[in-house]
């Protein structure tokens, strides 16, 4: 696919331009008032396409190198092929070629692909490494079938965690969540492993301790999941008019944090639930006495989660939302502590200007 318009020439030096990198695009991160004329130009510095308009110029070329990466992923040597392993000659990180006088970086992955396992390729380096954990989880789930019955069977703290979860899905959900979770963080941790024998020196490594780390993880995870349940008895029944934006707020901080599938999407935060939980109950208490200070603060942290909410569907909807919008979000999990449970501290101070300032370094906008 070739963008249509733009002039064929070199771009002078005293030109802004944005090289055109699909796999690190940052169009979106530059501020509309500082840019005069954007030009976008290939590896060689051949103009494609010029303009003002940053959303245009991104829709435009961010859609032709998609469609450029994907042509590339059609033509690699069997992308249909099933495996039942890691291939003996690591994948590379990436790969480019040269589509429609565009030049292309994709990226391999190790995916599911029903039962088996499948090499695919991405046009972003995060939606890659992203599917190729899932791969990697999904192959140590194929060769520690044994392992994973005893962890669904035998360890009396996930049967435990499942009825404190009883409310919010199944315990089939739940243990499913936790095994992902423990592989994700042992056998799928970085550096992925992108061989057979990165993979089976990866297994050998965490083999023997497997267990170890899922009671651990469980350890944590009932603490967090008794303080859910504490905080959510509180906010069933009847409230009054005055307490409901509260109450309110209060439930969406809930399903924010305990919702199917969250154990593996906290990762190390997960341990910081009881303190997050401690502060919600904090606030339950002080809240009838200072209503307008506690719904103040909340005015606060709604404002930070709509922006966060806003920009993270956003880049959903482009497949990939980068770590750094995540990170954020724990952050805003902190900030509800520093406003409504300051006693119990945080992992770093934070504050509107800190929120502000690191909004502005991963967005490039201001607030």
């Amino acid at each position: 696919m070739r963008p249509s318009g733009g002039r064929a020439g070199r771009v002078p030096a005293d030109q802004d331009r944005v090289r055109l990198e699909p796999s690190a695009w940052r169009l979106d991160q530059l501020e509309p008032h500082l840019v005069m004329n954007l030009r976008v130009v290939d590896h060689e510095g051949q103009v494609l396409g010029e303009g003002r308009d940053l959303a245009a110029l991104r829709e435009r070329f961010g859609d032709a190198a998609a469609a450029g990466a994907r042509a590339m992923a059609q033509q690699q040597e069997a992308p249909s092929e099933t495996l039942e392993d890691l291939p003996q000659t690591p994948l590379p990180d990436s790969s480019t070629s040269r589509q429609a006088g565009i030049q292309v970086e994709v990226y391999p992955a190790l995916v599911p692909a029903g039962d088996a396992l499948q090499i695919a390729w991405f046009d972003h380096a995060e939606r890659a490494a992203a599917a190729h954990r899932d791969g990697v989880v999904a192959l140590a789930r194929r060769r520690l079938p044994e392992l994973l019955r005893y962890l669904q069977r035998e360890l009396p703290q996930l049967k435990a965690c499942a009825l404190l979860f009883t409310k919010v899905g199944t315990r089939e959900q739940l243990t499913q969540d936790v095994i992902d979770a423990v592989l994700a963080q042992t056998v799928a941790a970085d550096p992925l492993p992108r061989s057979s024998a990165a993979f089976d020196a990866r297994l050998e490594q965490w083999r023997g301790d497997l267990v170890g780390y899922a009671e651990r993880l469980l350890d944590d995870l009932h603490k967090a999941l008794e303080g859910h349940l504490a905080v959510t008895k509180q906010l069933k029944g009847n409230v009054s008019f005055a307490l409901a934006l509260s109450y309110s707020d209060l439930k969406a901080q809930m399903q924010r944090l305990v919702y199917p599938g969250f154990v593996r999407d906290a990762g190390p935060w997960l341990e910081h639930y009881p303190r997050y939980m401690q502060a919600a109950e904090i606030r339950l208490e002080k809240a009838p006495r200072d209503r307008r200070r506690d719904q103040l603060a909340m005015q606060q942290v709604q404002e930070w989660e709509s922006r966060l909410d806003a920009r993270r569907q956003a880049a959903e909807r482009e497949g990939v939302v980068p770590a750094e919008l995540i990170e954020f979000g724990w952050w805003l999990q902190e900030f509800r502590v520093s406003l409504f449970a300051q006693q119990l501290g945080t992992l770093e101070s934070v504050s509107e200007k800190r929120l502000a300032r690191r909004w502005r370094e991963i967005t490039g906008q201001a607030v």
